[in-house]
């Protein structure tokens, strides 16, 4: 058994009341979410079967599926494009004959943003270290001996002999000299390199669906 929902205005149902006046948006003006304006809210569509409020009737006649409208501080705002609500049925406005009720279904867009992940640091510090080693001097002294003699030596060699004189010999020695030189023994690399990885995302989206069941009076 298939029945056709009974969607009225609210202004024409007297016997039917919202649970909460705050729920009541007529008047209210419904707005995007960057905050341009959609149009003045004129009334609410009630289905009367289901007992609930379907969709919102502007102003200039357009229906927007109360689904695709959230309140943000006692505002309606609209969490879909503009584009996706239709125009205004080609009608009176004194009775609702049709009302087109907007289809929302909600797509998950996945981005990517740059993170960072974080900073390597690499420094360099100079330390001291004391190091020895081993090292051979040469060094040169002079021995003066004395040796006993008994030799004869002829009057002119006698002469030559008497006289004054200096010999001089130098000692030599090796000291040690330090110095220093600076000598690359290796290096250290920074680069970079990218990993590629695969992520699931999981969310919840959402849709509208429309159930119409019609009533079919029996055969007689």
């Amino acid at each position: 058994m298939n029945r056709q929902h009974d969607v009225r205005k609210l202004a024409g149902l007297d016997d039917w009341q919202l649970e909460d006046s705050d729920q009541d948006l007529r008047g209210k003006t419904l707005m995007t979410a960057d905050g341009r304006e959609v149009g003045r809210i004129d009334d609410m569509l009630a289905d009367t079967d289901a007992e609930r409020i379907v969709g919102l009737r502007l102003d200039d006649g357009r229906v927007v599926n109360v689904d695709s409208v959230d309140i943000r501080d006692g505002c309606p705002v609209l969490l879909v494009d503009t584009a996706n609500v239709p125009a205004a049925p080609a009608v009176g406005r004194g009775e609702v004959t049709s009302e087109h009720i907007p289809i929302v279904e909600e797509r998950m867009n996945i981005g990517k943003r740059q993170v960072e992940l974080g900073t390597v640091r690499v420094r360099t510090r100079v330390v001291s270290e004391d190091v020895s080693e081993d090292v051979s001097l040469r060094e040169e002294h002079v021995n003066v001996d004395r040796r006993v003699m008994n030799e004869r030596v002829s009057a002119a060699d006698a002469d030559a002999l008497f006289q004054e004189g200096t010999i001089e010999m130098t000692e030599t020695g090796e000291r040690v000299v330090v110095s220093k030189d600076a000598v690359i023994t290796g290096e250290v690399v920074v680069d970079k390199n990218v990993d590629t990885r695969v992520e699931r995302v999981e969310g919840t989206v959402r849709r509208t669906e429309v159930d119409v069941d019609r009533d079919t009076p029996p055969n007689r």
